[in-house]
């Protein structure tokens, strides 16, 4: 079985606003707002310019906030990934 290939309409669909260290996006085909904390805005930004699988994303995550590429990334890029989904922020290709 093959990955799930994660996309977002982000920034295109989106207006989004740097507040007090956070993003706040307002999302227009839902009409809904979210704040948005590290490192959820550069998860979209990385997708928005690439689709990918959970694990390439998490890769190129962590090279872009030079952190170890590790288990405990992976698992909070597939957390963040579950929620975006919820929100409608990211969706699967």
């Amino acid at each position: 079985m093959t990955a799930p290939i994660y996309r977002t309409d982000y920034p295109g669909s989106c207006r989004a606003y740097a507040i007090d260290g956070m993003t706040l996006v307002f999302h227009r085909p839902s009409g809904a707002t979210h704040f948005l904390d590290r490192p959820v805005p550069e998860m979209l930004d990385l997708l928005a310019a690439a689709p990918d699988d959970s694990a390439g994303l998490a890769r190129r995550l962590c090279a872009s906030l030079d952190v170890p590429d590790d288990d405990e990334a992976h698992a909070v890029v597939e957390t963040r990934l579950a929620e975006l989904i919820a929100i409608g922020l990211v969706q699967t290709a």
